[in-house]
């Protein structure tokens, strides 16, 4: 599952909060991992999900910038053939000093000043911080749902077991009361086997509702750390963006790279060889498709962890 705002549980909803409220109030663990979320965790992510937006904005700029540098060298080197076809044909020298993709260059000195290197100020360490925090609470919200599901076995087994002894008391009562009643005093054991079998009636719902009150909290908890878990954004879906993020990072600089190459040497050969090198990497699209499909992975989760927040804030307050 990505980051969605809705999963097989449900989506996050104010009125679920309010329901979910109570439930996490009484949870000393729960209420904890709640705080943790929203003082540290969420909001390290939300910030460095911005930074990221902002790198990649600036990526998908010195793109266009590369694409118009492209178009650009594509109408330089036909007129640069053009004008050594006549030269050969007219048996004049060949030029000296001008460069004959002037415009290329003036297009890549561009890209350098304004699109050069935008990852260079990502702040990975603050990202990876907050997703270890995330995974350790989806590690301990998934030991307290092994708690949660040992405990209702438990809860179950002891309620059969309570259910057995009851059965069997009440048999042992009434069977007393059979064998007192064929006694002398029979009177007065009816009326004890009547008034034991009555109390016992009355407190057998009491008891029952005890076991109903303890099993609805047990799964009410555990619906509450599914919801938590599965609700609202996901640990995979974060550590996808990372792994995206550092091939698109080795794919642009090697981009920048070429850039490089040819506004040092600044000659017609680094131009042609470095803008050809430039077309196969762009045309075969690894870059471009990779920027746009990190950025909309990106608005999704930041999406997703605005609502994280809201929802958690409801139950928190």
């Amino acid at each position: 599952m990505g980051c969605s705002t809705s999963s097989k549980h449900g989506s996050l909803r104010e009125d679920h909060a309010f329901d979910l409220k109570p439930v996490i109030s009484r949870s000393s663990k729960l209420s904890r991992i709640v705080a943790d979320l929203l003082k540290c965790v969420l909001p390290g992510i939300r910030k460095g999900l911005a930074d990221l937006d902002t790198c990649l904005h600036h990526a998908l700029l010195g793109l266009r910038i590369l694409e118009a540098a492209l178009v650009c060298f594509e109408e330089e080197d036909c007129k640069k053939e053009t004008s050594d076809y006549r030269r050969n044909k007219k048996r004049k020298k060949p030029r000296n000093g001008t460069n004959a993709y002037g415009l290329t260059l003036r297009n890549l000195s561009e890209f350098k000043l304004q699109a050069g290197a935008p990852f260079i100020h990502l702040d990975v360490e603050e990202l990876q911080s907050a997703l270890e925090k995330l995974e350790g609470m989806m590690d301990a919200l998934r030991g307290r749902k092994r708690e949660i599901e040992e405990r209702l076995r438990s809860t179950n087994w002891w309620r059969k077991a309570w259910s057995l002894v009851f059965t069997v008391v009440f048999i042992g009562v009434l069977v007393c009361s059979i064998v007192l009643a064929a006694s002398v005093v029979a009177p007065v054991a009816i009326t004890a086997a009547i008034a034991s079998a009555t109390a016992m009636k009355a407190v057998e719902p009491w008891i029952n509702s005890v076991w109903d009150e303890r099993k609805k909290a047990l799964e009410d908890e555990e619906e509450v750390v599914k919801m938590m878990r599965d609700g609202g954004f996901s640990l995979l879906e974060l550590e996808s963006i990372r792994s995206i993020v550092h091939k698109l990072r080795n794919d642009y600089d090697a981009l920048n790279w070429d850039v490089e190459f040819m506004l040092r040497l600044e000659s017609e050969e680094a131009t042609m060889v470095g803008m050809t090198d430039i077309r196969k990497k762009i045309e075969n699209g690894d870059v471009t498709s990779g920027v746009e499909r990190l950025k909309s992975h990106v608005d999704a989760c930041a999406t997703a962890i605005e609502r994280a927040e809201e929802f958690l804030g409801i139950i928190r307050s």
